[in-house]
This record gives C-alpha cells, structure tokens and sequence, in this order.
C-alpha cells in the first residue's frame, strides 16, 4: 500500500469511513443515530468519523480489530459513571471531560452531556472575551476538541454555536502571548501570570495540545492567517521527528498526552497536508514507543520517567496499550486520553504493533541518539544529546544512557523481566538515596551523584560514578530471589537471572526499612492530623550497597536468560569465575569480559564526549554513521528493526514480516507505503 500527499486535500468528512469498521456496524450506528452502538458481543463500539483511505495505514487483521474492540470496551465500562467526572478550574478538564465523554458512550448520555456544557469555573475571571468558553489551558484544550468535533452534534446547538463564535475569536489573531485582560504578574501558570490568550508551556505534550487545538478552532472558523501560522508550527514539530527526534523522548508519563492532540488533528483536519503531517507524527510516536513497550510495561531510558516502575505505569503504556494489548493483566487505572483513541480512525502500521510485541529475531541491539528540549527551533540542524543502547533478549529487554541517570528528568538505567503473572517486572539500578526516585530525581536537587556513566554491550554493562555520600540502589521484583556468592550477588527472575559485581562497594543485600518505604506510600493528611498509608509498589524490593571509600564506584552486570546460557546452574557456575577488570580503577578505567566471551571497558568522564566506551575492544565512535543515528541496529549481524539516519527524513519499521516506511521531506511532504 502507498499512500502521499502534497497538495490540499478536499474535507476528509466526504470520504468513506475507516475499512477496519465493518458495513454492519455503520449500519448499526446510523439506525441508532448515535456515532456508538452495542453489539452482537454486547461491546459498545464508538464509530470514529469518516477518513480518506489515502490516509489510512493498511488494515488490521480482523482478530486485531476484535481484540482492540474488546480493550476499548474495557475502558468504557471501567470509567463509565453517572456523574462526580471532577471539575472545570483550570486544567482539571484534563480529567473531567474525558470521563464524561467515556460514561456518553458507557451509557450515561444526559448527564455527560450537561457536564461538558456547564459554566466554566473561569468564565467570568479568565474566559469573558471568549464568551465563558475556556480556551486557555493545553489539557482542557485537547478535550475541548474532541468535545467539538465528535460530540457536537449531541451538543445544544446554542451551546456548540458559542463554541464556534468564541474560537472565531479566539484565532482572529494568534492567541499566544496576546495581551490577557486578567494579567496582574502575581499568578503562575494561568492568564493572571503569563499574560496570554492561550496557555505557554512549550514541552512536546503541551505544546501540540496548543497547536493543534488553535489550527482546528482556526481551521473551524476560517482564520486563514492563524490556521496558516499554526500549520507551520505543526510542520516544524514533525520535521523534528523525522530529522532527529523528539525533545520529550518517548516519556513514559507524558507519551500518550503528546499523542492524543495528534489523533483530534488527525480525525478533523480539513486540510490534506495537515492530516497527512498528523498521521506522519502518530507513525513516528507510535514506533518509538514500541520500542521500549513490552507486555504492558515501558524500558528506559526514557526523559520525564517520573517513577512507574510497575506496568502501565505512565501515560505511555497505558495508551499504547489500546492498540498494542499484549499484556496477561489490564490496567486498573486511566488517563481519560483512552475517549481519543476509542474514537479514532487511526491505527498504527501494522510493522509498528509487531514491533511492540517484539515479533524478530532475537537477541538483538539497537542504539538511538535522543535530542534536546524544543527540536522544533531547528527542526533541521539538531545535533544528539543523548545515546541510547538497547538489548532485546528473550525474556528480557535492558536499556541505558551512555551517561546514566543523573539528569533531573531522566532515566538512564533499566530493565524489564518477564512475568507471567504481571507481563512485565521493572528492575532499575543508580546512585541515589531515595528509592522512590531511582527512575529519575524529578527535578528534585541532592539525590543523585552528580556524573555517571555507562557502558553496554549487548547483555553485559559497567555502571560508575564519581565520589557521592548516596548508596547504589536496585530496585527488584519482590519475586526475585537474591543470592550472596562472595562479594558479589545473584538476582534471579522468573526466566531471567543476573550477575552483579560491586566495583568498590559492599552490597548488603535486600534493605528491609527502604522496601518498606517503596512498598507503602505514607502521607500526613493535615484536615485530619494524622498520615494516611497507600500501596506505592508492592511488587518491588530494594537492594543496597555502599561505597568502600573514596573515589569512582559502581558495578558490573551480565543478564542471561536460558536460550543464551543453558541455565540458571551453568550461568552462577560460570559467573563466579569472573570478575571485573579494577586495576586502573583509579584512572577511571574498568573492563568486563561476560561469560559468552563479549566484552566491555569503560573510561569514567564528565561529559559525553568525552567518556570512552570499548565493546569487544572497539571504541564507540559517536560520529560514526551507525552510531548517530535517530534509530539503527547496533552491529551488522542485527536485524534492523526500526532505521532513521540522522537528519535522514525517513523511517523504516520491520518486525513480523511486515515492513512500513514513513518519509517527510525538508519541505513537508509527507509519503508512506
């Protein structure tokens, strides 16, 4: 299939609807004359508005189809409610709304529709000059799109008339940073403290909740000039994707909030080249994020981690869950954003979900370069910030930064093990203090040691650090069972054990007071005067080690897994034959040789360019066109799975003996197959 675009397209609501919604189901919904409907299996299926084919990727199989009918009737039964959806103050539509769009389809029509259309709680302080229609916050922005859009015509059609003539106003000029007449300098993040029309917050995730959501209020109202700036805007965001990356990385909080405005823009967009851009972006996020998906749970490295070690932890699993399943266990817990990929046309490439179930031959390494914040500034001169190395093996995938964790947003150590119980078991190691940060510090100063870094190869990994007061911590399943050989430690998993050896430490094992701390959330409730306990992640332990003394210290580690060691006996038999190369320790020199012969040596620095790597006694050379890439295979001998060359423009996904490609020129154009 082939699909391209390059001059605008005539509205995309004439052309027929989505291939994968069955003739019958159409049926079903126009006798109903509701867009939902409940069928023969007693599943409410939303029925996504009518999108051209040539922006349509190849059709799902049919169990696919059906296996995502059954998750989105999950959802829609598990939030459905008759009321108490929350608040309008603010951004709390965040939540609010998208829980009344689900009960709409669960069932409770009336009453979700009175919610969506009750006075905003900022309409006389905030909203006035858009006729008390809240336009203003990133996260009411997204839903008020789909509220638009989708539910319109279940609207009051005084109620969606004020709605049109407010963003009529709204986009007769560009509303960001246009004078706020509630602009005093004394708030924070509302009109009273940054003195726009719209809100300003620039990390990917908000800022397309913004784009999009103005290009379609302009694109509604015929605002030429502002639907013109705002479709530039958005071209510059993908031009990133495509030429270096995403500033916001695949975050395993903020993923699916980056994804969910593509989706409106991708189901309403008029303009051709603009729904072609949409989809192009949801392709690019969508693979990225099935790189590190794995049976409901998310690896790292990953910017904005925020602390989910658990599956279904941020909003990028749980949303990439809807189409990529996979999972022995159901979330329990939603973001709301499911109501936009319930009521889509979109679905990803078909090579993309193979991708996430991680249908190729394995082992396998992949390295990936990640840029900074705000790529769209200079969508074609990026340069990498960070690197990225990936090992999938077979029961097991292992990630890290070449600089480890020691950013305040950033996760650069992890692991996920098989479960058959969970799907996915998170394991993750650094220099930190406080458990409940190893993920990443959260912008929280004093946690970490200052520099790290790492070196991968394949199955094996050096950690060091520079002089710190914090202990190295691990982060375990609870299931895992920790054995002391020497100095060193055994952690065994389901059908994944591992070796590790302190390098100037002592591990002292299993600390009983930090599992309790990562076990139960304690927090002093002050209406009350007394703390309140919750589970926080009863499926973790915590293991810890201190330094022996002075300068650099850290571990070693080899992961194995049957296919790849013959057993559990075999491994530790070998394993406790080996240790770390420390002779230069005090140069910042450490080596490691793994059982099956790979080796690798790690030369300490502060900065990335300056840190040596040698795998298999080569040095990582960053310059290198297989080392700066956006996506690549790490050696020959890999499959290459997922490819994008620095500034290349091109993606390439190939997993499960399907293979999709994704091109934007420097230019825009967007072309597929």
């Amino acid at each position: 299939m082939r699909g391209s675009l390059v001059t605008p397209h005539k509205s995309a609501y004439t052309c027929l609807l989505i291939a994968a919604i069955s003739i019958s189901a159409s049926t079903q919904a126009a006798q109903t004359q509701d867009l939902w409907f409940t069928d023969d299996q007693d599943r409410i299926i939303a029925t996504p508005l009518p999108v051209g084919k040539e922006f349509l990727n190849a059709p799902w199989p049919k169990q696919w189809e059906e296996d995502f009918r059954d998750r989105a009737d999950y959802v829609i039964h598990s939030t459905r409610k008759s009321g108490g959806y929350g608040n309008t103050w603010f951004e709390n539509e965040k939540r609010s709304y998208g829980w009344a769009m689900l009960s709409i389809l669960g069932g409770y029509k009336e009453q979700g529709l009175k919610f969506l259309q009750s006075e905003d709680a900022c309409a006389q302080k905030w909203n006035k000059h858009t006729l008390g229609i809240d336009y203003f916050p990133c996260f009411t922005l997204k839903h008020q799109i789909r509220k638009y859009f989708y539910f319109g015509d279940y609207l009051d059609p005084a109620y969606k008339k004020r709605m049109k003539d407010a963003a009529a106003i709204f986009t007769k000029d560009d509303p960001l940073r246009k004078p706020h007449y509630a602009y005093t300098g004394e708030g924070v993040w509302g009109p009273d403290g940054k003195n726009s029309w719209v809100d300003v917050r620039g990390t990917d995730n908000l800022k397309l909740m913004r784009d999009t959501s103005v290009y379609l209020l302009a694109e509604e109202t015929q605002n030429e000039q502002t639907r013109l700036l705002y479709k530039d805007r958005i071209r510059d965001f993908v031009l990133a994707l495509y030429y270096g990356g995403m500033g916001e990385w695949e975050s395993e909080n903020y993923l699916g909030h980056s994804i969910s405005p593509l989706l409106s823009l991708y189901d309403f967009a008029k303009d051709g080249e603009v729904k072609m851009l949409a989809k192009a972006a949801l392709d690019w996020m969508c693979a990225s994020g099935a790189v590190k998906y794995w049976r409901g749970g998310f690896n790292g490295p990953t910017r904005r981690d925020y602390n989910h070690p658990y599956p279904f932890g941020g909003s990028a699993p749980a949303m990439l869950w809807m189409w990529f399943g996979d999972s022995p266990i159901r979330p329990q817990e939603f973001e709301s954003d499911e109501i936009h990929v319930i009521t889509s046309a979109y679905r990803p490439p078909r090579a993309v979900v193979q991708l996430a179930h991680k249908n190729f031959s394995r082992p396998a390494e992949l390295v990936a370069c990640k840029v900074p914040y705000s790529p769209w500034n200079d969508p074609l001169g990026l340069e990498p910030e960070y690197r990225e190395t990936h090992y999938f093996g077979h029961a097991f995938q292992f990630g890290t930064l070449a600089r480890g964790t020691q950013d305040p947003d950033v996760n650069g150590f992890k692991i996920l093990v098989f479960s058959s119980k969970l799907g996915a078991e998170t394991i993750i190691a650094g220099p930190v203090s406080d458990p409940t940060h190893l993920g990443s510090p959260k912008y929280e100063k004093g946690l970490l040691a200052e520099h790290s870094c790492v070196g991968q190869n394949r199955n094996i990994a050096i950690y060091l650090s520079e002089q710190s007061p914090h202990p190295y911590l691990w982060l375990v399943p609870d299931t895992a069972h920790v054995v002391h050989n020497g100095d060193m430690i055994f952690v065994r998993c389901e059908k994944t054990y591992m070796a590790i050896w302190p390098i100037n430490m002592d591990i002292a094992g299993v600390d009983k007071e930090l599992t309790e701390t990562v076990h139960t959330n304690k927090k002093y409730n002050k209406k009350l005067e007394k703390y309140e306990y919750s589970p926080r992640w009863p499926d973790s332990k915590v293991i810890k080690a201190a330094a022996r003394g002075e300068g650099l210290y850290g571990f070693a580690i080899e992961i194995g897994e049957d296919q790849t060691h013959g057993s559990f006996r075999q491994f530790r038999t070998k394993a406790s034959k080996i240790k770390p190369d420390t002779e230069h320790l005090d140069n910042g020199l450490v080596g490691l040789e793994g059982i099956n012969g790979n080796a690798i040596e790690v030369q300490f620095a502060t900065s990335l360019g300056d840190i040596v790597i040698r795998r298999d006694g080569r040095k990582r050379n960053w310059d290198s066109p297989t080392e700066k890439v956006t996506f690549g295979p790490c050696n020959s001998t890999d499959p290459r799975i997922i490819t994008q060359n620095w500034h290349g423009g091109t993606l390439r996904v190939s997993a499960g003996g399907e293979d999709f490609t994704c091109t934007v020129t420097e230019n825009g154009e967007v072309s597929f197959k």
